[in-house]
């Protein structure tokens, strides 16, 4: 059976083009972590640019209606992690100020969507240079299949917020 080209949605939703050559991190980069609050699991971003989102070909995949398809882009940039939002339905915010474009410090708290994260940069070593673009934790077993099993039950008293 011959192959369909796209259609138009199927191109829009396509999030990061697998044939382009990976950007090699500078001399100075470091590992980004996001620790997810509350529970204490995390993700790691051992690549200098990641799309976060609810797409399945985001590179870090945020299964929640209140995130976009690509939600934000966090970048390694003069010595220091950024975060882009990517016109976002809900927004991005760093301590809960909504942001187009910031600089992530240590202890900055980053929401996307229903998300909460608290960021934290990690010493580069020999492991974590080949190790998969989007790193869940493996330590003690607590890491969950996908990032929304480590998530609380929904709370009534939560804001709604609108799918995009």
């Amino acid at each position: 059976m011959p192959e369909r080209p796209p259609t138009d949605v199927e191109t829009y939703l396509r999030v990061i083009p697998t044939d382009l050559p990976k950007e090699q991190p500078s001399a100075d980069y470091v590992p980004l972590r996001l620790t997810l609050l509350p529970g204490g699991r995390f993700v790691e971003i051992n690549r200098p640019e990641a799309v976060l989102g609810r797409h399945s070909r985001a590179d870090v995949r945020l299964p929640l209606p209140d995130v976009s398809r690509r939600h934000c882009r966090l970048f390694w940039r003069d010595g220091g992690w950024h975060v882009a939002d990517l016109s976002s339905f809900n927004g991005t915010f760093v301590n809960d100020k909504p942001v187009e474009t910031a600089r992530l410090n240590v202890g900055d708290a980053l929401r996307i969507g229903g998300f909460t994260f608290v960021v934290e940069y990690t010493p580069a070593s020999s492991s974590e240079a080949t190790a998969p673009y989007a790193q869940r934790s493996c330590k003690e077993g607590s890491v969950p299949g996908r990032i929304a099993d480590a998530l609380p039950s929904g709370d009534a008293e939560a804001p709604l917020r609108r799918a995009s």
